[in-house]
């Protein structure tokens, strides 16, 4: 299997990651902020439309020089260094037609090979293709040159493993010891009755007694 870059020399591995990873930061944001009501559809077109829309703002930003937009609307073709590409979701191995009928309706999706040594290479269609599992997390990114017929021919699989973020964050504050004063003990006195002044009376009433007699 052939790299990209072994095809094309404007698609260059670091080129296809950096794009591949606004992708997977875009349906990440997506799956995180799902709503009750989502399904897999609407999850879909949802992630669809973010990472249209995140490739778009990154152009509008000039972050990436060689990345530019050919086609804004919902079919959305962007260009790595001038070779058109594309995105669907999905296996390679089943590529959704309307992808290679792109090519047929959107001559400007085909590509022949940069590298004059490298011969029969056809025109592709060169598109990243994203898997998910059913909770819709990311499994796979491939970016791929596909023929007309859905045969891949070139390949590139795409380090999700190192772009994907969590879901949520934890602040964690950093909590500082605080002196408190040593809390006071003190003993529980019980009250006593007063015998003192009775004992006092008894002893003169006694002596009252004895000096009677």
């Amino acid at each position: 299997m052939l790299e990209p870059f072994e095809i094309n020399q404007q698609l260059t591995n670091d080129r296809i990651d950096a794009v591949g990873q606004l992708l997977v930061e875009a349906h990440n944001e997506v799956i995180y902020k799902e709503e009750l009501y989502d399904n897999g559809w609407s999850t879909g077109c949802r992630s669809y439309a973010w990472r249209s829309s995140k490739v778009s703002q990154t152009v509008e930003s000039g972050e990436f020089p060689w990345l530019s937009i050919i086609d804004g609307s919902l079919r959305f073709i962007f260009s790595i260094g001038g070779t058109p590409v594309n995105m669907f979701r999905g296996s390679t191995d089943k590529p959704k037609k309307n992808i290679l009928s792109r090519a047929t309706s959107y001559p400007e999706l085909r590509q022949f090979g940069l590298f004059t040594e490298l011969e029969d290479i056809p025109n592709l269609v060169w598109s990243y293709a994203m898997e998910t599992a059913p909770g819709g997390e990311v499994l796979s990114l491939q970016f791929v040159g596909l023929t007309d017929f859905g045969e891949v021919i070139a390949r590139r699989n795409v380090p999700v493993d190192e772009m994907l973020t969590p879901l949520s964050s934890i602040s964690v504050e950093e909590y500082k010891p605080v002196s408190l004063p040593a809390a006071s003990v003190s003993i529980k006195q019980t009250s006593r009755p007063e015998t003192g002044s009775e004992e006092t009376e008894e002893n003169r009433m006694a002596g009252d007694d004895d000096s009677g007699r």
